[in-house]
């Protein structure tokens, strides 16, 4: 068994080549994302989260996979909630029922790469990705074959909606009432969510206090103000929330053995926003009116890992 690991929380970059038998060079230049940004994300937080072993099941994505002549490759998405060394002076809370679609990824060789290779692209539908710690899901498989040939040094992908909760006190008509926010919220335009196709924007948040639940739905939901965090920087462009990130990732078409990749986040916290000094806040509560809620700055992931396991 091979296994390659790149660690993003410091955008170190160590080559990964599909049947090579050793690590590859380390590379430390992050590298820009295709359109421009930056993939080192310029993040403050550094560290990087311990992928641990993929011994368990994955929950199922999606699949390209053909004949036997061909190797295959799955790509996976992992999730820590291990503690995290914030530096950023916000409070956090690690939501719970965290999930994600995943709509697309792609490779580019170098910034501008016009013959960039689409791993996948599902179009309005995606992969629900969960954050719960320990998770493993198995976003895709495709064959080997069908791939490119070449060394990429740059990874987008592409969220389609985000769901989570969170919990949060709710002043209003003079009253501190802590409960619970189910929320989601379309981050692509045109993504397929339980039937209905949402724009991005299109949120649902529901509170609940008190065994009483108040909806509220709508469009223009806001997006956290920071652009960049835990190694990747994101971009909002052509109506797709996009992740770029630095990768090394050397692909031969040839290689007929199978292949995980795993892509790792550590999420500890990473739900953060800036507490205020309003009369009835308290530090380290989200603290929220009808209208208002405290600024959140983040929300993605601390770190970021990639590793490769292969025969």
């Amino acid at each position: 068994m091979k296994r390659s690991r790149i660690f993003f929380g410091t955008a170190l970059s160590a080559g990964l080549l599909f049947g090579c038998s050793d690590d590859g060079a380390n590379d430390d230049n992050g590298g820009q994302g295709a359109n421009g940004g930056d993939a080192n994300g310029g993040a403050d937080e550094g560290g990087s989260s311990d992928g641990g072993s993929h011994d368990g099941g994955a929950s199922e994505g999606g699949s390209n996979e053909g004949g036997s002549t061909s190797g295959v490759v799955r790509i996976h998405m992992t999730s820590s909630t291990e503690p995290f060394a914030h530096a950023d002076g916000l409070s956090g809370q690690t939501p719970s029922a965290h999930k994600s679609g995943v709509r697309s990824l792609t490779l580019y060789r170098e910034e501008g790469d016009a013959d960039a290779l689409v791993v996948f692209d599902l179009g309005q539908d995606s992969v629900e990705v969960d954050y719960a710690d320990g998770s493993d899901t198995l976003v895709y498989t495709a064959n080997t074959s069908e791939l490119k040939d070449g060394i990429f040094k740059i990874a987008r992908v592409v969220h389609s909606y985000v769901r989570y909760e969170i919990e949060a006190t709710m002043h209003t008509n003079g009253l501190s009432l802590p409960g619970t926010f189910d929320n989601f919220q379309a981050l692509s335009d045109g993504s397929l969510y339980e039937g209905e196709l949402h724009d991005a924007g299109d949120y649902n948040y529901v509170f609940t206090t008190n065994g009483m639940s108040y909806p509220a739905s709508g469009v223009g939901a806001p997006v956290p103000e920071w652009e960049s965090t835990g190694g990747f920087s994101v971009q909002f462009e052509n109506g797709e929330w996009a992740y770029y990130f630095p990768v090394n990732l050397a692909i031969d078409t040839d290689y007929t053995s199978p292949v995980d990749v795993y892509l790792g986040v550590n999420m500890h916290e990473s739900f953060r926003w800036e507490d205020q000094s309003t009369l009835g806040y308290a530090e380290g509560v989200f603290d929220v009116t009808p209208t208002v809620f405290e600024p959140v700055l983040k929300f993605g992931a601390n770190s970021f890992e990639v590793s490769v396991e292969g025969q």
